[in-house]
């Protein structure tokens, strides 16, 4: 498949405008083939990992984590030069899906409010909002019912009506309009003269984190139970120290409520979130990377569980979501390696 269209595809899963501001959710090192036949989706932008993609074949490789923030000069010995050295030799492309990823709603950053059932869901730390589009065209023939539905089933779209006169009306969030085009082209064979104006409501809220709903309270016991049955359901081997390879282990601190509803979470780093998340309502939160002194300030229950198997698990499913929209191109997700082990004391 042509490498534009590969890309396109790429930024329909994981949109570049959902990115936070300080982040480098885009090409980080542009390739020479100009056809992608093999892609491979791995979290972190290491040497080793990449070494395996290029050794398997990949013509372009998506990792979660950037390469760098911000440009940098090649000048320094590292990851970030041999990396460099790496996929200049091979020609390939390698593209990052970090906070662009992490912050679309239905995506795979959502993976454990899935498993848990959690409903009523909103953003914890909202990042970016996006007025919905409205479309008027005339139209050169009446839209069957056959045409209408799936365009009203598409994702993004909102609301489709057509006028006694054939004027078509749809209204759809702004991400979605090129896709929405492009099948009223499908429908018509040509494309009509468009009058689109950006709408103040309703609006698509993106951000960090989420909140939600259990089916019902739960004790702590039980809840530690259900969130232990999620986690581990995915683990992989990671180099357990001194106990079984498919060990699991949290942190957790702040006062336990006596009963468990409203769950926050976030993929990754998630000390920041701590108050937003208790502030809106959470009566615990889950996420990794928590250090001490948001330890000790905490107004409320979390669960560290660590940065590595929350966000695994999600490049896991993103690279499902690639293999099922990108046909013709073979799909391979590498495994990652946390970096911490866990031995067991007595």
């Amino acid at each position: 498949m042509n490498a534009d269209k590969v890309l396109s595809t790429i930024r329909s899963l994981a949109p570049e405008a959902f990115a936070a501001d300080w982040d480098n959710s885009r090409v980080q090192i542009k390739g020479e083939r100009p056809e992608i036949k093999k892609l491979a989706v791995t979290l972190d932008p290491h040497p080793a990992n990449m070494a395996q993609a290029l050794a398997w074949g990949a013509d372009l490789v998506i990792t979660h984590h950037p390469l760098y923030f911000k440009a940098q000069a090649p000048t320094q010995d590292g990851q970030h030069l041999t990396v460099l050295r790496q996929f200049m030799k091979a020609g390939a492309w390698l593209y990052t899906a970090h906070t662009s990823l992490d912050c679309r709603p239905d995506g795979p950053a959502f993976w454990l409010g899935r498993a848990l059932k959690l409903s009523d869901c909103a953003s914890i730390e909202p990042v970016q909002s996006f007025p919905a589009r409205e479309v008027f065209f005339q139209a050169p023939a009446r839209i069957t019912e056959r045409e209408a539905r799936p365009l009203s089933d598409a994702p993004g779209v909102i609301a489709v009506s057509q006028s006694s006169a054939g004027e078509v009306r749809v209204i759809c969030e702004e991400r979605a309009w090129d896709d929405i085009a492009e099948r009223l082209v499908g429908i018509f064979g040509k494309r009509p003269e468009f009058l689109v104006r950006r709408l103040e409501a309703p609006l698509e809220r993106v951000g960090f984190g989420q909140l939600g709903s259990l089916p019902k309270p739960l004790p702590y016991e039980d809840f530690a139970k259900l969130l232990e049955k999620a986690l581990f359901s995915v683990q992989r081997p990671s180099g357990v120290i001194g106990g079984s390879a498919k060990g699991l282990a949290w942190a957790e601190c702040g006062p336990r409520p006596e009963m468990i509803r409203r769950v926050g979470y976030t993929t990754g780093s998630g000390a920041s979130l701590i108050p937003a998340a208790f502030a809106a309502g959470a009566d615990v939160f889950i996420c990794g990377d928590v250090k001490h002194h948001p330890a000790m300030e905490t107004p409320g229950l979390v669960f560290d569980v660590g940065h590595f198997i929350l966000e695994e698990e999600m490049m896991r499913l993103f690279a499902g979501e690639l293999g099922a929209a990108l046909s013709g191109v073979d799909v391979k997700f590498f495994e990652g390696k946390s970096p911490f082990g866990y031995r067991v004391l007595a």
